[in-house]
């Protein structure tokens, strides 16, 4: 009998593992897609943790005119920043509404993210 499930394609529990530890520190996590930076924010929400900081880049040189909303977090109005809140469900909607802004610009963008626990 044929599996009419779908694949699960996201990352593993592992993958999310190590990408939650290395983007609490240094260098933040490695390079990841929409859908893996995406993960990797829902996932550390489990933890209490949130996006502090992002940054964008486009792996491929056919990108729309740059738009820097849609590419950094950290460098937002007053009010939205993590240090202004430190607040990871409200640092997730930013980060969300950030990756939708890429996606309806018609940008593919890897990301970069730093996490840090509620309240620091």
């Amino acid at each position: 009998m044929t599996n009419l499930l779908a694949p699960d394609t996201g990352p593993s529990q592992a993958d999310l593992a190590v990408w939650r530890e290395d983007a609490r520190h240094g260098e933040g996590s490695p390079w990841l897609t929409a859908t893996q930076a995406d993960a990797l924010a829902r996932y550390a929400l489990k933890f209490a943790e949130g996006v502090h900081m992002m940054e964008a880049i486009a792996p491929r040189f056919r990108e729309p005119p740059r738009d820097v909303s849609w590419e950094i977090l950290g460098d937002d109005a007053e009010g939205d920043n993590w240090d202004d809140h430190r607040l990871p469900q409200r640092a997730y909607a930013l980060f969300q509404k950030k990756l939708n802004w890429a996606q309806r610009d018609g940008a593919v963008l890897h990301y970069k993210v730093w996490l840090k626990k509620a309240g620091q």
